[in-house]
């Protein structure tokens, strides 16, 4: 088995106390003289187990095998200790956690750490997806030693109780599931009065819904009736093509407890025998529900036309920053001058509202209030393209902006230069135009291009007819929205 090199070994083995019931000795004295470590770090090896290959669940069950997903070496554990590995999963950089019952077992003189398929299972459907499709989690250990029991238990962690190792990075699949995400859903409750005839289809993309279970809708809920309660439920298109409830299992979706006012948590399908809760909003405004079928969650977020880029590069001021445009209120784009100095997204003019900043994980965003700032390797003008549905982010440097197509003098094969000017918002060039059509795009790559009206460009927009033979100066600008460029003939 390849050793591979430690995760956080910066400390060593604190002893503390844990109680099933935390007791607490009225006034107790301080501790003044540290407690000798048990184990130093050095003294402890992990090695990674995770392989390649799919860990399908229900054949390790039926052949009753574990997942071996780390092998430790220490020394002989003092008297009367025993290991007692915490293990944690997730999909999404450790921003959701939860913990997998882990057991150890010794082997030619050293500790696997183990789980079996059942429990993982049971966490993995009820905490990252309850979809069908094989999916790459990660797993990360907190390594403990513990003796005694109850009161009198003590508790040694590696490093403390924050120390990680890991993550080990593994494709699971899961148990088979009797989970259909349908091709279309509906929202109903008191936006319809609860009419499943009249209840709201949610925005989806073209994709396969198996490959794509994310449903959106933008809502303007007035606070007058938030105040009172805004209640929720979701149906699916079978549901909905029978114009009445239907009682039977997926036939809706709920929340577990009925008036539940959360803002995001886990969808809870009805079953043949019982109904699922409805949710019951106290937040007015206007808001972005995002469904995702396969993993089973919901999230109310803002839904705001535009994001701004406050940052180093513009004074940290929103109203001097570049704005990110959306169609469908949870997918953001635009161009924004940025530096390795710092930056955020934000969804007002202010810092009164969501300000999204980095999550700890390159592409992942945080709205929390403490988040840091976000950062770029070099100054310039980026393509910002921000999700806020899912809480992800990518910038990309451009480096060229060229005009192209059988109009220019490149064809379609080869963009035309244009030269920045000083704040890279606008850029020229003398082009000669024949008959045809253009596009603008960047850094010599259809991944960012724009099109559509010379008054309205967008990304991915139409292509653009030719103003005609001739010479023009070509001035593109991304300063503003909506982007424009101007054709002046020479």
């Amino acid at each position: 088995m390849k050793k591979t090199a430690l995760y956080g070994l910066a400390a060593i083995f604190a002893l503390s106390f844990a109680s099933c019931d935390n007791y607490k000795e009225p006034n107790p004295e301080p501790q003044t003289n540290p407690q000798e470590a048990i184990l130093k770090t050095d003294e402890v090896e992990v090695t990674p187990c995770v392989t390649d290959a799919p860990y399908v669940l229900e054949a390790l069950d039926e052949s009753n095998q574990n997942i071996v997903l780390a092998s430790i070496a220490v020394p002989t554990l003092p008297e009367g200790y025993s290991l007692s590995p915490v293990v944690e999963i997730s999909s999404n950089g450790f921003q959701r956690v939860a913990e997998v019952p882990a057991s150890v077992v010794e082997n030619e003189g050293k500790y696997d750490v183990c789980v079996t398929p059942d429990d993982l299972q049971g966490v993995y459907y009820a905490n990252i997806s309850k979809g069908p499709k094989a999916k790459e989690i990660e797993a990360r250990l907190i390594l403990k030693a513990v003796t005694g029991e109850g009161k009198t238990q003590m508790v040694a962690y590696v490093g403390g109780k924050d120390n990680y190792y890991g993550p080990y990075k593994f494709t699971v699949q899961p148990f088979p599931s009797t989970l259909v995400i349908e091709q279309n859903y509906y929202l109903l409750g008191s936006i319809n009065g609860w009419s499943v005839e009249q209840a709201v289809k949610f925005n989806h993309s073209s994709a396969d819904p198996y490959d794509d279970p994310v449903f959106t809708l933008k809502l303007d809920i007035p606070d007058s009736e938030a105040a009172e309660g805004w209640w929720w439920k979701i149906i699916p298109e079978s549901t909905y093509v029978t114009g009445n409830w239907v009682d039977a299992a997926y036939g809706s979706f709920g929340v577990a407890e009925n008036g539940d006012e959360a803002l995001e948590g886990l969808l809870v399908a009805r079953t043949d025998t019982e109904d699922c809760g409805a949710g019951c909003l106290k937040t007015g405004g206007q808001l972005l529900l995002t469904i995702n079928i396969e993993e089973g969650t919901y999230a109310f977020t803002s839904a705001v036309d535009f994001l701004y880029t406050p940052g180093d590069a513009n004074g940290w001021s929103q109203t001097n920053s570049q704005l990110l445009y959306t169609s469908n209120y949870a997918d953001y784009y635009g161009y924004a001058v940025l530096s390795p100095n710092g930056f955020k997204f934000c969804n007002a003019p202010d810092w009164n509202h969501i300000n999204y900043g980095f999550a700890g994980e390159e592409g992942k965003l945080s709205p929390a209030g403490d988040a840091g700032n976000l950062s770029v390797a070099a100054p310039g003008l980026y393509w910002c393209e921000v999700n806020t549905a899912s809480l992800t982010y990518k910038t990309t440097l451009i480096s060229t902006i060229g005009v192209i197509g059988d109009a220019t003098p490149g064809g379609w094969e080869a963009s035309t230069a244009l030269t920045p000017e000083e704040n890279n918002l606008v850029w020229k060039g003398s082009i000669t135009f024949g008959g045809g059509e253009f596009k603008f795009r960047a850094n010599d790559s259809w991944d960012i291009n724009l099109g559509g009206s010379i008054s309205d460009l967008s990304q991915g927009g139409d292509n653009i007819a030719s103003p005609g033979a001739g010479t023009y100066e070509v001035t593109l600008n991304l300063s503003s929205l909506p982007y424009s460029c101007t054709l002046v003939k020479k």
